[in-house]
């Protein structure tokens, strides 16, 4: 019984030796018809990119502009494909609390943006690798919409789409 399982071991190693050996490539010997051999060496790059959006942007009764910065960078894409970042606002560019409201409008690299959904405000196509917009967000903080004491707020989506 020793002696067959020993016999197994042995055909056992020896054949994956020899499949291992086949699996590293090309064999040239003396007997070999082409005396070179090719591998071929490679790197699978994936889609990356990296955007950084404001945290946030709060107005008070002195500054009614603020600016922000929009970032992207380290973008890895399929040739001829692009990286669009698209903004939305929930309630068409107006801090709401309860009834009231106040209006703000918002420039991107100094152009106004338009009040409607999905506006898209930066696009960086492959190879470019990075990209920016200054984002400008005014009000003239109207008193007689604000009816409560109170958070105002509006939520801005940014949604990044690669074509």
């Amino acid at each position: 019984m020793k002696k067959l399982l020993s016999f197994m071991l042995i055909v056992f190693f020896t054949l994956n030796a020899s499949i291992v050996s086949r699996a590293e490539g090309e064999t040239i010997t003396q007997d070999s018809r082409e005396n070179s051999g090719n591998i071929t060496v490679g790197y699978n790059a994936g889609v990356t990119y990296t955007v950084t959006i404001p945290a946030s942007v709060t107005f008070s009764d002195t500054e009614k502009e603020v600016e922000r910065s929009l970032q992207v960078s380290d973008v890895v894409l399929n040739s001829g494909s692009k990286l669009n970042v698209n903004l939305a606002s929930l309630n068409d560019f107006r801090m709401m609390y309860d009834a009231g409201y106040i209006d703000y409008h918002l420039t991107v690299n100094h152009n106004e943006l338009p009040r409607e959904d999905n506006n898209t405000i930066l696009t960086v196509s492959a190879g470019e690798g990075s990209g920016w917009a200054v984002l400008n967000f005014f009000t003239d903080l109207q008193k007689d919409h604000v009816l409560y004491a109170g958070s105002y707020t509006d939520t801005l989506t940014f949604t990044v789409a690669i074509e």
